[in-house]
């Protein structure tokens, strides 16, 4: 009997709370009948709050009713929470851009009301936003801002969440050490307040940063406390059972690195347990796919096809798409590891399939869209013609009628019916023009997007090329090293850590270049021009890039006027002239020089980056600033390149209002020269 009350009264107090709330909401509505000025809007402002959650169309309609009174009169300073209020409803429609427009109106507001919780707040909403939308690094500096916010305070937990924030946004940015020092200092915080199921997360957490770093015994020792705090016997509720299975995972994992497969098999089991019994078929289809990935790993193909399709199974049912790549990847790794070639071959294909299919997803979307957009405007036009031709027929009647009447009232009949006809036909005119219209700019946006995919996989061929040979170097070089560490002399092993830097530099410059193009491409680079000192910017780069100026020798003279301010945006016109100056120093011969010169004009501000380098033949240059037609030259001393920098550099050029052209000759250098509008235009 106690049970059962004990599952009663929480429903009970969720239904008098669901209840009491919607008693508010009418009360509230109620009130609007009756009040005017700043009450009113406070109550349309207490309406929106209520509703945001479930109701965020109503609460959207209170929000703007409430934003137009304040605007006059604001006397109880309800104008920054209302922004905020709004940011949440954009956020619950899933409306990002307008979401992040009101959020960053309210941390604006609070900042001068010095409400510094709020302000925290509101760069935590933020940050959450940027980081669904993988734009870590706006993440992270969101992130920060509400730290300092909290820390003002002296929020503590809030200030926990922002560490462990912080800490997922640099683990997924690949900077390890820095996440597990803001997961250690969120442990600390959730140590001192007791709070057993944030401190085991941020434990798992930690574990999988050493993991990374290939320390696994380290990782055991943070995965056995976290289970051991976790309490397996008594573990109730839904978040618990969430962080188990992820540690359970998590030692898995480590186990079958270090060869220890059997009592890794007895984690998984344990994981996928918890997953079935929460019904989560995310977690059961991983969990297949980790038990598959395991049997392959110990020779028993039969075991790992049985999970590997079951997870297959679920993942094809349920529409999980990364789970469906997983899957297949490893059906023909298992499939190639046992001389199986064709079935592999074909499970390959199918991964290409569904890749290629989730990478256009997008743009197949944006297709259907204006192609749905297309076809209600045929049948509002057919609807429209329905109607008109039964107003005309309805006259006509009227007009046989009124002949038998009289004669007078047919000929006005007649004359008005013949001024609808003109008018009609007019407006169908105009509607075929529309139609016309919409159909030549469907056209025109299905050839743009051919051009782009086909950019996309030019681009992206390309740099798969590139990567191979830098990433082949940083895994050979790691696996000597690792292999015959201590029979290499202090000199050799400096040497294949030179090697490995440069790898990676290597890797870490094509991949920005790529993250930069693809977010142009999104239209994701915001353009916020100002007035922009270039040599400050130029020396900003050149600071940037003096490790790779010292390691070739070369030396950078810059010579700009600081007279030479231009009106243009900075993050823009940073990447175009580190892109310019790390050509210059790839083509240059060690020992060189690279010169960045300016010369101002009456409207225009022109800067020079020149090397004496190898120079660029003629049918190159005419390619250099085409995404179609990607070129990918080795430098002086092998240093690979994506060929996108160019293309970056162009684009940004033209958006600024800006040109950019080439003049070189084989073996004499090459010169890149940018005119920029100056400031006062």
């Amino acid at each position: 009997m106690k049970r059962i009350l004990l599952h009663i009264l929480p429903a009970l107090l969720l239904f008098n709370l669901v209840d009491a709330q919607e008693s508010r909401v009418d009360s509230l509505a109620t009130m609007t009948s009756v009040l005017t000025g700043a009450n009113l809007g406070k109550t349309y402002v207490d309406l929106a709050m209520e509703l945001q959650e479930e109701y965020p169309d109503s609460a959207l309609y209170y929000a703007n009713q409430a934003e137009l009174i304040l605007l006059r009169s604001d006397p109880d300073k309800l104008l920054p929470a209302l922004y905020k209020c709004k940011g949440r409803i954009y956020e619950n429609k899933l409306v990002s851009d307008r979401s992040l427009f009101y959020y960053s109106k309210a941390y604006d507001e609070f900042i001068k009301l010095e409400d510094h919780q709020e302000v925290g707040n509101c760069a935590l909403s933020m940050g959450e936003i940027y980081y669904q939308m993988a734009n870590f690094s706006e993440a992270y500096y969101y992130f920060m801002h509400s730290l300092n916010a909290f820390e003002r305070v002296g929020d503590r937990l809030g200030i926990a969440m922002m560490q462990n924030n912080l800490g997922t946004v640099a683990h997924d940015m690949g900077k390890l050490s820095e996440a597990e020092k803001h997961y250690q200092n969120a442990l600390e915080i959730y140590r001192e307040h007791e709070l057993v199921t944030e401190e085991c997360k941020a434990l798992h957490n930690i574990g999988r940063i050493l993991y990374d770093r290939q320390l696994y015994d380290s990782s055991l020792l943070y995965f056995h406390e976290a289970l051991d705090k976790l309490n397996t016997d008594t573990t109730e509720s839904t978040s618990r059972q969430y962080i188990l299975s992820d540690v359970y995972s998590g030692m898995a994992l480590a186990y079958s690195d270090l060869g220890e497969q059997r009592t890794a098999l007895s984690y998984l089991r344990r994981g996928l347990g918890l997953a079935l019994r929460i019904h989560d078929q995310y977690y059961i289809a991983s969990g297949y796919i980790r038990l598959g990935s395991l049997f392959g790993e110990m020779n028993q193909q039969d075991s790992a096809l049985f999970y590997l399709h079951r997870s297959l199974r679920i993942a094809n049912d349920r529409g999980f798409r990364h789970l469906e790549l997983d899957a297949y990847d490893e059906l023909a790794q298992l499939h190639a590891g046992v001389g199986n070639y064709a079935s592999a071959y074909n499970w390959l294909l199918r991964y290409d399939t569904v890749y290629k299919s989730l990478f256009n997803e997008i743009q197949s979307e944006q297709i259907a869209q204006l192609r749905a957009r297309y076809e209600q405007e045929i049948k509002d036009t057919e609807i429209e013609q329905l109607q008109s031709e039964s107003q005309v027929q309805k006259m006509l009647n009227k007009v046989f009628i009124i002949f038998i009447i009289v004669i007078i009232a047919l000929v006005i009949i007649i004359a008005v019916n013949l001024r609808s006809k003109k008018r009609t036909n007019q407006m169908l005119a105009e509607r075929n023009q529309q139609i016309s219209s919409a159909l030549q700019k469907l056209s025109e946006s299905e050839q743009e997007l051919l051009k782009l995919n086909k950019s996309k996989d030019r681009i992206f061929s390309v740099v798969a090329h590139d990567l191979r040979n830098p990433v082949a170097a940083v895994t050979g070089f790691s696996e000597l090293l690792y292999d015959n560490f201590e029979q290499f002399s202090v000199e050799t092993q400096k040497e294949y850590l030179l090697q490995i830097l440069q790898g990676t530099q290597r890797i870490q410059s094509l991949l920005e270049n790529l993250l930069i193009w693809a977010r142009s491409q999104m239209k994701a680079v915001k353009y916020e021009p100002r007035s922009l000192n270039i040599k400050t910017v130029v020396d900003d780069c050149v600071k940037e890039l003096k490790a790779n100026l010292d390691h070739k020798k070369i030396e950078c003279l810059v010579k700009i006027d600081r007279k030479c301010e231009v009106y243009a945006d900075k993050a823009m016109i940073h990447t175009v002239f580190r892109n310019l100056i790390m050509n210059a120093i790839k083509f240059s011969f060690p020992g060189g020089k690279v010169r960045i010169t300016s010369e101002n004009g009456t409207t225009l501000c022109n800067v020079t980056v020149s090397d004496d380098g190898i120079g660029i033949q003629q049918e190159i240059q005419e390619k250099l600033f085409d995404a179609n037609e990607v070129v990918s030259t080795p430098g002086t001393t092998g240093e690979s390149g994506s060929g996108l920098g160019l293309v970056i550099c162009k684009e940004f050029i033209e958006r600024n209002e800006g040109t950019i052209r080439v003049e070189s000759e084989p073996g004499n250098g090459s010169s890149f020269i940018i005119a920029l509008p100056v400031s006062n235009n």
